[in-house]
C-alpha cells in the first residue's frame, strides 16, 4: 500500500454536562485524518462544535476508538496502533477490551490535573511505512466545590390535618346520608352545567352517565367540595364518578373541544369558574378542562379544597388553541399550551382513580403554591389511570416541547400506583411522570412510552420549604414497575433524572432514591458507533444516592445475532449502589465524558452475562419469569424497604395482580 492511500482514524466522543447532555461533532482531514463521529442521541437534540483547541476540563474523561483504515475506507482492527500521551499525569490513556461496546480506549483527565497542553499521538507501521497522527488537548484545572448542604426539615404550623395513613379510597363511611346528583341521558340533570356545583360538599356524589354512541359532555367543571367551608373529614369524601356503561364498559367523556366554561346559575352562591385564584384575577384562565380548587369566596385560611375523589372519567382535548366558550364574557377563547385534562390548583386528601387522560397539554397537573400550607397539595393517590397522547411538540415562540407532560405534580405525600403511561404526542419531548413532591412513592405502574424521561424527579418550586424541608423529601421509593420500551431509531431511552432545575442546588433532591424490583426492557438493535442509547440514573448532586437492587435492565435485540441497545448506568455525580440486578452484557457503568464524579458500587453483584432471563413470552410483553429462569429466588434482601405486594397487570392498561409472597424474592417486577 502507498502511504498516501492509508490513514489512521481516531473516533472520539466529547461531552458537556449542561443539565442535559449534548454531543459534539468535528471532522479534520489531513494526510492521516482524525475524524470524530457525530452523536446520534443525548438528552436533547442540540449539537455544539468542538472548541477549536480541543479544550478539556480536569475531572473529565471519554471513550475513543482508534483503528487503522485502508485506502478503500475499510477498517482493519488487526493493525497494532500505539497511543501515547505526552503527559500521562494530566491525560491518562487506558486500553480497553475490544469487546467493550463503548470503545477501545479511555482518555481520563484527573481531577487534580494542572492546566496545560497534552499531546495524544497515535502511530502504526504497515509494510515498513510509518503512519502518525497527533492531537493537542488544552487542559483546564478544575475547581473543587463543596457539596451543598442537605435541606433542614421545617417545623410547620399546619391548619390542615396531615393524613396518619395515606388516602386509599374515597371514603364515605362517616356519611349518615349520601346525596347523589345524577347527570346524563334520562337523569335528573341533563348537563354538567345544571348542577349546583357551588353547594356541593362532603357526602355528596356526582354520578355522570355516558352518552350513547360515544357522545360527549363539552363542558368544563370546577370541583371544590364546599364554598367558604373547611374541607370535610377523612370519611366524608365528596365524589365525582363516571358510571361505566354496564355492557360496553365505556366511560363518560368530558371533551374540551368547543367546551363551555360554566358560570354561576341563578340562586347559587357566587362562582367564577377558572377565574378564581385567591383574588388574583384570571391566573388560571385557559389552563384546564376539569379543575380542582377553591372557588370564588373560599376562605384560604381553612386550607385547600379537600377530601375529593375523581373516578372513571375520560377527559380529553384541552389542546393549545383549541376553542372553548368564555361564558363570563360570552366570547370565544382558546386553551393555553399548558392546558391540562385535569388541573388541580391545590387539594388535600384527593384520590384520582381509573380515569383516561389524553390529548391535552398536560394529562394531569397538580400544583402547590406560594410556599404556604393553605395552598399545599398533600395526601394524594393517583391510581389506575391511563395517560396517552399528551404533551406538545415544539411550537415556535410558545413551547420547546419539553414543558408539558403526561403527569406533572407537586405535593406532600403522593402515591402513583397501577397507572399506564402510553406514548406522548408525536414530536413531543414531555416526560411520563414529572414530580416535585416529598414522600413520593411510584409502584406497580407500566411505562410504555416515548416520553423524554420516564421519571423526572425535580426540586420543589411552589411548596418550597414545606416540601424540600419535609422529612419525606429525602426518601423516594420506586418499586415494582414495568418499563417497556421500543425506541425509534435514533431515539434515546432515559430512565430517571433526580435533582432539580431551579438553579438553587441546596434545595435539589439529594437523599436516597430506592429503586428496586423493577423490570426494564428496551428492545432494538444497538446502533453504530460508540454512543449509548439507554441512560439509566442521572443523579445531579454528589449527595444523591440510588439504592438499586433486584431490578432487570434487559437490552433485547430485534435482529437475530445482533447486540441490544447500549446502556450506561450512571451519568451524574451521585452514587449508585447496586445489589443483585440483572443487567444485559451490552451495558457499562458510565458514559465516559459524562462522569462528573459519578460512583457505582456493587457492579460485580450483577447477573445477566447470558442475556437470557427467560420471560414467559417477551414477544407478547409478558415479562413474568418462567420455570428455570435465573431470576427466580435470586433477589437480595430488601433491608427494611417495603416489600412489593402487587405487580403490573399483563392484560390491560392499569390492570393489577397480587405478587406471590415466598421466602426469597425474585428479581424484577414479577414473581414466579
Amino acid at each position: 500500500m502507498h502511504k498516501i492511500q492509508q490513514k489512521i482514524r481516531i473516533l472520539s466522543t466529547v461531552v458537556a454536562l449542561l443539565g442535559a447532555a449534548v454531543c459534539s461533532v468535528e471532522s479534520v482531514s489531513l494526510a492521516a485524518s482524525l475524524v470524530t463521529t457525530p452523536a446520534r442521541i443525548g438528552f436533547s437534540s442540540k449539537t455544539v462544535g468542538f472548541n477549536a483547541v480541543n479544550a478539556r476540563a480536569a475531572g473529565s474523561s471519554e471513550f475513543a476508538e482508534i483503528v487503522f483504515i485502508a485506502a478503500d475506507g475499510t477498517l482493519n482492527a488487526s493493525v497494532p496502533i500505539a497511543v501515547t500521551s505526552s503527559n500521562s499525569a494530566s491525560l491518562k490513556i487506558t486500553a480497553l477490551s475490544p469487546a467493550n461496546a463503548l470503545g477501545n480506549y479511555q482518555f481520563s483527565i484527573p481531577a487534580n490535573a494542572s492546566s496545560g497542553t497534552v499531546t495524544v499521538t497515535a502511530s502504526a507501521n504497515v509494510g515498513g511505512v510509518a503512519y502518525v497522527r497527533s492531537r493537542d488537548f488544552l487542559i483546564t484545572a478544575g475547581v473543587v466545590q463543596a457539596p451543598p448542604p442537605a435541606p433542614v426539615p421545617v417545623a410547620l404550623a399546619n391548619t390542615v390535618t396531615r393524613a396518619v395513613t395515606p388516602t386509599m379510597n374515597a371514603d364515605q363511611s362517616g356519611c349518615a346520608t349520601i346525596n347523589n346528583y345524577d347527570v346524563g341521558p334520562g337523569q335528573t340533570f341533563a348537563a354538567l352545567g345544571e348542577l349546583p356545583w357551588s353547594r356541593l360538599k362532603g357526602c355528596d356524589t356526582v354520578r355522570i352517565y355516558p352518552k350513547a354512541n360515544g357522545g360527549t359532555y363539552n363542558e368544563m367543571m370546577l370541583i371544590s367540595a364546599g364554598t367558604d367551608l373547611a374541607p370535610t373529614a377523612p370519611n366524608k369524601f365528596m365524589r365525582v364518578i363516571g358510571m361505566p356503561d354496564p355492557i360496553t364498559g365505556a366511560l363518560p367523556i368530558i371533551d374540551g373541544t368547543n367546551a363551555t366554561q360554566l358560570e354561576t346559575l341563578a340562586g347559587q352562591a357566587p362562582r367564577t369558574l377558572q377565574y378564581h385564584d385567591n383574588g388574583s384575577g384570571h391566573a388560571l384562565y385557559k389552563l384546564g378542562l376539569v379543575m380542582v380548587g377553591p372557588q370564588s369566596g373560599y376562605n384560604y385560611n381553612n386550607g385547600p379544597a379537600g377530601y375529593i375523589g375523581i373516578e372513571n372519567l375520560e377527559i380529553r382535548n384541552a389542546n393549545y388553541l383549541g376553542a372553548f366558550t368564555d361564558a363570563k364574557n360570552n366570547v370565544a377563547a382558546a386553551y393555553s399550551s399548558f392546558a391540562s385534562c385535569l388541573y388541580v390548583e391545590a387539594a388535600a386528601h384527593i384520590m384520582i382513580k381509573n380515569n383516561v387522560l389524553h390529548d391535552c397539554g398536560n394529562g394531569l397537573f397538580m400544583n402547590s403554591k406560594n410556599s404556604t400550607v393553605v395552598e399545599l397539595s398533600q395526601d394524594v393517590l393517583i391510581e389506575a389511570n391511563t395517560f396517552y397522547n399528551n404533551s406538545n411538540p415544539p411550537i415556535a415562540g410558545v413551547t420547546n416541547g419539553y414543558h408539558e407532560h403526561s403527569s406533572y405534580t407537586e405535593a406532600r405525600d403522593i402515591i402513583f400506583q397501577y397507572n399506564y403511561f402510553g406514548d406522548v404526542k408525536a414530536g413531543a419531548f414531555g416526560d411520563c411522570l414529572k414530580d416535585r413532591s416529598s414522600g413520593l412513592i411510584v409502584r406497580y405502574n407500566t411505562f410504555a412510552s416515548t416520553c423524554g424521561l420516564q421519571l423526572n424527579l425535580m426540586d420543589s418550586t411552589g411548596g418550597q420549604a414545606l416540601i424540600w424541608g419535609d422529612a419525606g423529601y429525602a426518601k423516594t421509593e420506586v418499586y415494582g414497575n414495568l418499563f417497556d420500551r421500543t425506541p425509534a431509531i435514533g431515539q434515546a431511552t432515559n430512565l430517571i433524572l433526580y435533582g432539580g432545575d431551579s438553579g438553587i442546588t441546596a434545595q435539589y433532591r439529594q437523599g436516597t432514591l430506592s429503586f428496586y424490583n423493577n423490570t426494564m426492557v428496551v428492545k432494538g438493535d444497538a446502533g453504530h458507533g460508540i454512543y449509548p442509547e439507554t441512560f439509566l440514573f442521572n443523579l445531579q448532586l454528589k449527595n444523591a444516592v440510588a439504592d438499586v437492587r433486584n431490578n432487570i435492565f434487559q437490552a433485547t435485540p430485534v435482529t437475530s445475532g445482533a447486540a441490544g441497545k447500549i446502556a450506561v448506568m450512571a451519568i451524574g455525580p451521585g452514587t449508585v449502589n447496586m445489589t443483585t440486578n440483572w443487567v444485559s452484557p451490552n451495558a457499562a457503568q458510565f458514559w465516559v465524558g459524562h462522569l462528573n464524579g459519578a460512583v457505582i458500587n456493587g457492579w460485580n453483584t450483577n447477573l445477566g452475562s447470558s442475556n437470557k432471563p427467560l420471560f414467559v413470552n417477551e414477544a407478547m410483553h409478558d415479562y413474568r419469569p418462567t420455570a428455570g429462569s435465573p431470576l427466580v429466588n435470586a433477589g437480595a434482601p430488601l433491608n427494611g424497604l417495603t416489600s412489593p405486594t402487587a405487580q403490573p397487570g399483563s392484560a390491560l392498561p392499569g390492570s393489577i395482580s397480587a405478587r406471590t409472597q415466598d421466602a426469597v424474592i425474585d428479581i424484577g417486577a414479577f414473581e414466579y
